[in-house]
């Protein structure tokens, strides 16, 4: 989940960017998507949501006693509860996933009703009627997904007992369903190796997990947490202008970029090493738009007339 004052500074420094050409290699190939309809969700989100399984998943009202966690159907019905646990005065939550199943995955920071500070990483049962609350300090998990087999893994830093440094690197924690880690290993990415608060999305498919990180690098793990693959994204090196990232159970990439005054969508070559562009219909190509995820094989982008625009393969 990227915060929305985020997403705005991640189209930072766009006159920088290299030309399409230069970035994409002069690959000249082109996928096409085709339009399926439109869902109208009557939100304004400060917080952006993603798309996970057969609906969206969000957050809002952020930094208080209860944020309000929501989902939206493929047909725009909301729905949403109160999210809270006990002890926790004060909730922030930095990330959000959903399941196939319609379970709901939170990681984020509260402080205590004894002043204290914590954080955690929470499983929200399908009905809502129950949720696991998992404290991970000093660990500080920054991004979540759910892998095929319902387990979670999440991405973040490392705080000392005291809260008074950052441990160096970044860190991957596998978490089955009671909240036991069962996994866990550290990542090389380029730019600072603090794992402090850093904007990035992590996502899963039928065989393995996909992390787009703050400093413009898209990395691949297989479902026991070895690192496969890794490739940098288009744009100047450092600087990531993505909107947004979707990975599908087929194993398609497809980032989203601000361009020449329009969306482009990337879509990943993986034997070619590089980064071939999406043509959308002339009359759906907008000005700006956020990659939500994938539903199955159709693409779901977020349009900056605040409507879900959902796109065929």
């Amino acid at each position: 989940m990227v915060r929305w004052w985020q997403s705005t500074a991640m189209l930072r420094l766009t006159g920088l960017v290299l030309s399409v050409a230069t970035v994409l290699n002069g690959q000249a190939a082109r996928r096409s998507f085709t339009f399926e309809r439109d869902v109208q969700t009557s939100s304004v989100w400060r917080e952006i949501p993603r798309w996970d399984g057969a609906q969206l998943v969000g957050y809002e009202h952020n930094d208080s006693a209860g944020p309000i966690v929501y989902t939206i159907d493929r047909d725009g019905r909301r729905d949403e509860f109160l999210f809270t646990f006990e002890g926790g005065a004060r909730i922030r939550i930095f990330n959000i996933a959903g399941s196939p199943d319609g379970e709901i995955a939170v990681v984020g920071s509260a402080y205590t009703d004894d002043s204290r500070f914590t954080t955690f990483l929470a499983r929200v049962a399908s009905d809502r009627k129950s949720q696991v609350i998992t404290r991970t300090w000093p660990y500080v998990p920054r991004v979540t997904t759910f892998a095929p087999d319902g387990t979670t893994w999440t991405i973040g830093g490392l705080k000392n007992e005291e809260n008074t440094r950052d441990v160096p690197g970044h860190f991957v924690r596998h978490f089955d369903r009671t909240g036991k880690v069962i996994g866990s290993s550290t990542v090389r990415v380029r730019g600072p190796e603090l794992g402090g608060e850093e904007v990035s999305i992590l996502r899963s498919s039928r065989d393995r997990l996909g992390w787009v990180t703050q400093d413009g690098e898209y990395i691949e793990f297989s479902l026991d947490g070895a690192e496969t693959g890794r490739w940098d994204l288009p744009g100047h090196a450092g600087f990531l202008e993505t909107t947004g990232f979707a990975l599908s159970d087929q194993n398609d990439v497809i980032v989203g970029r601000f361009g020449k005054g329009h969306a482009e969508l990337l879509e990943l070559e993986r034997d070619a090493q590089t980064w071939a562009r999406v043509t959308l219909p002339k009359d759906y190509t907008p000005s700006w738009a956020w990659v939500m995820g994938f539903d199955g094989t159709t693409l779901v982008t977020h349009s900056e007339t605040g409507i879900l625009r959902r796109f065929n393969r």
